[in-house]
């Protein structure tokens, strides 16, 4: 007796759940989540200081590599420091080509409030840190004394 019983139960789960699934199912589809538009901003800045070369390209786990930077100029967005660590994700290892600490360069940078991998590198930033806002590296670039980030197209 137990067991017929344990049998119509299942077979009226089994079809209420078949009933319902579909229909809570095309009750969401279609429904979106309101993200946060991505914030960015652009900068002229002076490389200060370049995390070591890890060697290894983001894959499985993204890999970054971070840079710290003296802000001397916003070209666009908001940003009101005097200096800042870019966490700049490394896809095919030439993000840094023709970039050395002292020169000149334009930065594009999104903010975020997560980072997928965190790094920490001596005098940029210690695993003791506590960081609210990461600031990743979008597009750098080099640029020399006679040209201002703010001019570029």
């Amino acid at each position: 007796m137990k067991t017929r019983n344990r049998e119509t139960t299942n077979r009226w789960l089994g079809l209420a759940l078949s009933f319902a699934l579909p229909v809570f199912l095309s009750a969401c589809h279609g429904v979106r989540t309101q993200e946060r538009p991505a914030q960015t901003f652009v900068f002229e800045g002076t490389v200060e200081k370049v995390a070591p070369d890890l060697g290894i390209l983001s894959g499985r786990v993204a890999v970054y590599r971070l840079a710290k930077y003296r802000v001397q100029k916003v070209c666009s967005g908001k940003y009101d420091g005097k200096e800042i660590v870019v966490d700049h994700l490394i896809l095919d290892g030439k993000e840094f080509d023709g970039v050395d600490v002292g020169d000149r360069v334009c930065v594009t940078v999104r903010i975020s409030d997560k980072i997928l991998s965190r790094y920490n590198a001596d005098g940029i930033r210690s695993p003791s840190d506590s960081v609210k806002t990461f600031y990743l590296g979008e597009k750098i670039e080099s640029i020399d004394a006679s040209r201002s980030c703010c001019a570029l197209p």
